[in-house]
């Protein structure tokens, strides 16, 4: 059943983050100007730039210092973080100029939301920066069926003169890039240099930490990389601003602090440009932080360390701390025995501190339990979720975090629209720990499980109401053919939950042979397990239903839907949403049989309803009535059809012109039209629909050929 939408899926913000930039950049004014200024030796400047190096390197840094400065030179800039691709490209390209409803059909999968996307940048008027932060995957900017370097997918090379594209990625293997020649550049974003590396500490520490000469020896040990530095450099400024004394020993300067970490490696770097691999690099991130964590515990905030393991356990995307990191059931677990809401607020202000989580408000989510949220760096989640104690300890931090966010669900309705924003921010901490949690390689417990089953049921109901059914499937389908690794048989009810958002996954990406065969297996077994009269044996019932009018079976899909609607009326009542649903179904399956009468009978009843019950702009309601005016217009009732369809219409609000419902209702306007012998009337309508679909469908789409066919017909008289 399709649940009621009045607003587009939540947008997110592409805005550069710019107020991360809370200290000056050092050492990158030539790689900045490298990528701004690039020399033009053979009349063309590359158009395409990927900042790559470890993490923890600065490369997002510098991309905010590129954003600034091309903002501040007039370019339109977009932030679109790889985690976040698909909303945030939608968000481009709705910034852009496309409609709600080009969008809705390009991120349903009917037309190419990619071509969509580059289709408007290259036809941009003014100059604009695109920026892909942390592709860390470069897979995810390419095409489904084809490779990145194909230059068909997100990443490519722009047409627009003025149009420039900057990635951020650990990956600089020029062979996963793809050779494109002089439109795309390959920039290694290094270490810095001692001289460099000393100021960044000297930012954060303060003079008191030392001279220039120690900071700079300092940069050297830590082996230049930026995250390292701002961590030691915080550190000191925390111990330095503490009232407190706290022994001779304590670490107050740049020398004290080498000194530290000359005792805890076993290896120091001898030089700035050394080459510096991944495990290196985490590993000097974790020595400087396992300071920072010592600290911690000394200030009384032993509870630091648990929660960036449970932080680790999440997605590297932003998490709204405030809704997931509930002090009630933290304290529950004997991770965090006795935590307090207070010791919560402590925690998380010692642990921004220094430098650990970065805080930031998402502007484009309008609930601020949900807007608030903290990161992790990749380096630093990296390095905790590869801690001894995670490991040691995995059941119990999977418990937790599925029990943090089930909790964090509670009162989100997947399909209710006003709260998809909040959904955009919780799915991927969803997707991750699901994911994680039901590899084959742990041990599972019943109750964990049970969670994560409904957590993934959830998730997947969310991106079917937003039109994605396709990453539903990608979640839903491993963990349904893998239920034995967790210990369930395909016909357990949470099982079941899932094996019909699965089917409804197939139905919404128009392959009713499939869903038919899907729903009628969880049929049976939901008949067999939960009885034939159980509203969620119903609910596949209807969706069988509508797979079985997909494929034109009109009489064994009236059979069944007069089936469903006595028992939705004795299960949820006469007058409940989704016995209504029903019901339109039913009078649709009876007028495709050609018996309009008796479906006009069936959609006055729905329609006295819907107009008592619930406000008469809801696409529910226009379908309803779209479907009135075809069973006036098959019974020659030409001037009623035409005035229910004038009158549906009315009802639309402008932004939701652009509907698939709306554009439909048009397209039977004009053949009312045209039945009355206005042909000059039907030619209006249907010139303006055609131009309405090429703009949205584009000129090969089959619903823009019909319109096509049928103008060119009436324009030759025939």
């Amino acid at each position: 059943m399709r649940r009621p939408a009045y607003d587009r899926p939540s947008r997110v913000s592409v805005d550069p983050p710019l107020g991360r930039l809370d200290s000056p950049l050092h050492g990158r004014d030539d790689l900045i100007d490298e990528i701004m200024h690039p020399a033009d030796t053979d009349g063309e400047e590359p158009s395409v730039h990927i900042l790559c190096g470890m993490g923890g390197s600065g490369k997002s840094h510098v991309a905010l210092e590129i954003a600034r400065r091309a903002r501040a030179d007039g370019r339109t800039v977009w932030w679109v973080q790889a985690g976040r691709l698909n909303s945030g490209m939608r968000e481009v390209v709705s910034q852009l100029g496309a409609s709600e409803s080009q969008v809705d059909q390009a991120w349903s999968g009917m037309i190419s939301a990619t071509d969509l996307v580059w289709r408007y940048l290259n036809h941009a008027r003014q100059p604009w920066l695109l920026i892909f932060d942390s592709a860390d995957e470069p897979a995810t900017l390419g095409p489904t069926d084809g490779v990145l370097a194909d230059g068909t997918g997100w990443l490519r090379r722009p047409e627009a003169e003025d149009g420039m594209v900057l990635v951020t990625t650990r990956d600089g293997n020029r062979a996963t890039w793809g050779t494109w020649g002089t439109w795309s550049t390959l920039h290694q974003v290094r270490p810095l240099d001692a001289d460099a590396g000393a100021q960044v500490l000297i930012d954060r520490a303060g003079a008191q930490a030392g001279g220039l000469d120690d900071a700079r020896e300092l940069a050297r040990d830590l082996g230049g990389l930026p995250l390292a530095l701002r961590a030691a450099g915080n550190y000191l400024r925390s111990v330095n601003a503490s009232p407190v004394w706290r022994g001779s020993s304590t670490i107050t300067t740049f020398a004290d602090y080498r000194r530290a970490v000359e005792r805890r490696f076993r290896a120091p770097l001898d030089a700035p440009d050394v080459d510096l691999d991944e495990s290196l690099g985490l590993e000097i991130v974790r020595e400087v932080d396992d300071i920072s964590l010592d600290l911690l515990a000394r200030r009384g905030l032993e509870q630091s360390r648990p929660l960036l393991n449970v932080l680790a356990c999440l997605s590297i995307s932003p998490v709204p701390y405030e809704v997931v990191l509930k002090p009630a059931i933290l304290a529950g677990s004997p991770l965090f025995e006795g935590l307090t809401a207070r010791q919560r607020v402590k925690v998380l202000e010692g642990i921004g501190d220094l430098a650990l989580v970065d805080f930031d408000v998402q502007e484009d989510v309008t609930d601020p339990a949900f807007a608030h949220v903290l990161s992790l760096h990749p380096l630093v989640h990296a390095m905790f979720r590869d801690r001894d104690e995670v490991r040691e300890q995995i059941a119990e931090y999977h418990g937790v975090v599925m029990k943090l966010l089930l909790a964090a669900t509670e009162g989100q309705n997947p399909d209710d629209p006003t709260v998809w924003s909040n959904w955009d921010v919780l799915v991927p901490h969803l997707v991750e720990a699901v994911r994680e949690y039901l590899a084959p390689k742990h041990k599972h417990d019943p109750e964990t499980v049970r969670r994560a089953l409904e957590l993934t049921r959830l998730t997947a109901r969310y991106l079917i109401a937003v039109g994605l059914p396709g990453s539903a499937f990608d979640i839903l389908d491993p963990i349904v053919r893998g239920c034995a690794a967790y210990d369930h048989e395909l016909d357990r009810p949470e099982v079941l939950a899932l094996r019909h958002e699965l089917g409804r996954t197939w139905l919404e990406r128009n392959q009713p042979e499939m869903a038919d065969r899907v729903l009628r297996d969880v049929i049976a077994d939901r008949t067999r397990v939960l009885g034939s009269g159980d509203p969620d044996t119903l609910a596949s019932r209807h969706k069988l239903a509508k797979a079985i009018m997909a494929q034109r079976q009109w009489p064994e899909a009236e059979s069944e839907l007069r089936q469903i609607v006595a028992a939705e009326q004795q299960v949820r009542g006469p007058e409940h949403w989704e016995t209504m649903v029903v019901r339109h179904s039913l009078a649709l399956a009876v007028l495709a049989q050609h018996r309009a009468p008796e479906a006009e009978e069936m959609l006055h009843a729905v329609l006295e309803v819907r107009y008592r019950r619930w406000p008469s702009n809801q696409p529910e309601t226009w379908q309803a009535r779209h479907t009135l005016a075809r069973c006036l217009q098959e019974q020659g009732r030409l001037a009623e059809a035409e005035a229910e369809l004038r009158a549906t219409l009315a009802t639309v609000d402008p932004r939701h012109a652009d509907r698939s419902e709306v554009l439909a209702i048009r397209a039977t306007l004009a053949v009312v039209l045209l039945l009355d012998g206005r042909v000059d009337e039907a030619i209006d309508v249907y010139e303006r629909l055609l131009a309405d679909r090429r703009r949205l469908l584009g000129d090969f789409h089959l619903d823009t050929l019909q319109v096509e066919h049928a103008l060119r017909r009436l324009r030759n008289g025939g």
